[in-house]
């Protein structure tokens, strides 16, 4: 079937994000070749600290062995509990319906064709037209009727999809639901002079691995933003580079961020590189340092120097090493968050962490 993108920038936004939503949790840059964009924690050391092969007569030691397989196994915990966390939701959520239905003296059909069908918004007609015009080639050989329906069918599967969501959220917020399944968890050392905003001793701490030139990492900064905005004084944000294979203007800009920091300004610059993506190149990164006032002669000197390229690549091993393959990465209080996700991905752990910080004390 053929996928109708949206080229009119007229359309309401609740028909543009029926029609080109994406699922921010896949939404992620990975270096070519790279397995995901998960991060998970660190699993157990191997039992034992001795030979566990050897290669004519030379011994693989366990903990060579755990330092190979550590990242690749955090991965994997990290879906499994991603696979587990939806599977949860989805027994809440039916748990929910049933008793709702129970409650209301329905079946559960009834009640999803009530709250859910008949409540489902539905495309105007005109712009089912506007659709089709503006995509014909992409239903050629098609009759016109047919590709209206499957117009029809795409909207409408994705409204209900959507009302569902809501409905099922409704039923949750009335609920009393508490969720028991424990998240991975790491700890991320926080290198010494690494960015960061925030008091030191915040109960929340946010570490990110990302990449200038991502356009996911771009998007998720407009969450990030809200993030910040949404806890004051709670939260303690830390940035550390992963710029990837295959974006070449990653590096350099993650230095000309760090050489903006040697004027005092490195949130600026960040922010400037996150919220107005450009070439990257020598001169857009002096411009964007102009914009800012630095001083030009020492931005230039520090840019064309190698003194933070140690530190970038410290921090792209240490991501590595936490199982990051792509971009952007969060931990929350050492649980991860893949990708460009939504604002309520971060609130949920966030009031979590909160909730039990407050118990602690």
């Amino acid at each position: 079937m053929p996928t109708i993108p949206v080229r009119s920038p007229h359309w309401p936004a609740g028909v543009l994000r029926l029609l080109l939503a994406t699922p921010l949790a896949l939404a992620a840059c990975s270096s070519p070749g790279a397995p995901g964009a998960s991060v998970g924690t660190s699993p157990p050391p191997v039992s034992g600290v001795g030979v566990v092969a050897e290669v004519n007569g030379a011994p693989i030691l366990a903990s060579e062995l755990e330092a190979k397989v550590s990242p690749r196994l955090a991965r994997l915990r990290h879906e499994e509990y991603e696979i587990r966390r939806q599977a949860l939701d989805e027994l809440v959520a039916e748990r929910l319906l049933a008793a709702e239905a129970v409650k209301r003296g329905l079946s559960e059909e009834e009640l999803l064709r009530q709250e859910v069908a008949a409540k489902a918004p539905a495309l105007p007609e005109s712009q089912v037209e506007t659709i089709y015009e503006q995509n014909r080639e992409r239903f050629a050989g098609q009759p016109r009727a047919d590709a209206l329906a499957r117009i029809r069918e795409i909207v409408g599967g994705r409204a209900q999809a959507e009302r569902r969501a809501a409905y099922e959220k409704e039923l949750r917020d009335r609920a009393r639901v508490a969720v028991r399944l424990p998240a991975p968890r790491t700890v991320v050392e926080i290198p010494a002079g690494a960015p960061a905003t925030g008091p030191a001793n915040a109960p929340v701490t946010i570490v990110e691995f990302t990449d200038y030139q991502c356009p996911y990492c771009h998007r998720a900064q407009v969450v990030i933003d809200q993030v910040l905005s949404r806890y004051p004084g709670k939260l303690r944000f830390v940035h550390l580079d992963f710029p990837l294979d295959g974006h070449p203007g990653a590096m350099p800009a993650a230095r000309a961020a760090r050489c903006a920091g040697e004027q005092g300004r490195f949130w600026e610059y960040h922010r400037d590189l996150m919220t107005a993506p450009g070439s990257l190149d020598e001169a857009d990164l002096k411009r964007r340092a102009g914009a800012l006032r630095l001083d030009p002669g020492k931005f230039a000197s520090c840019l064309s120097s190698e003194r933070h390229e140690a530190a970038i690549k410290a921090s792209v091993e240490q991501g590595a090493g936490l199982g990051v393959t792509g971009t952007p990465a969060y931990f929350v209080n050492g649980r991860m968050i893949s990708g460009a996700r939504p604002l309520e991905s971060f609130t949920e752990i966030i009031d979590a962490e909160l909730v039990t910080r407050a118990r602690a004390d």
